[in-house]
């Protein structure tokens, strides 16, 4: 008998470790990536305000 009940307890162990894997966060995403391709979100057009905004701060990093 303590075979079986060693058998079980594996089991629910093993339950337990695979079970949190399958999240709905997780469910649907994309497995297959194509190399040089991004399958992300397109980026947003940064406003000519905010590019003013990086030149500046590139320019005050730059070295002499």
């Amino acid at each position: 008998m303590p075979r079986r009940s060693g058998f079980w307890s594996i089991l629910a162990i093993a339950a337990l470790i695979t079970l949190p894997g399958c999240r709905e966060e997780e469910q649907n995403r994309v497995l297959h990536i194509e190399k040089g391709t991004y399958a992300g979100a397109p980026d947003t057009e940064l406003s000519e305000e905010k590019r003013r905004e990086l030149d500046a701060r590139a320019r005050a990093q730059r070295f002499p």
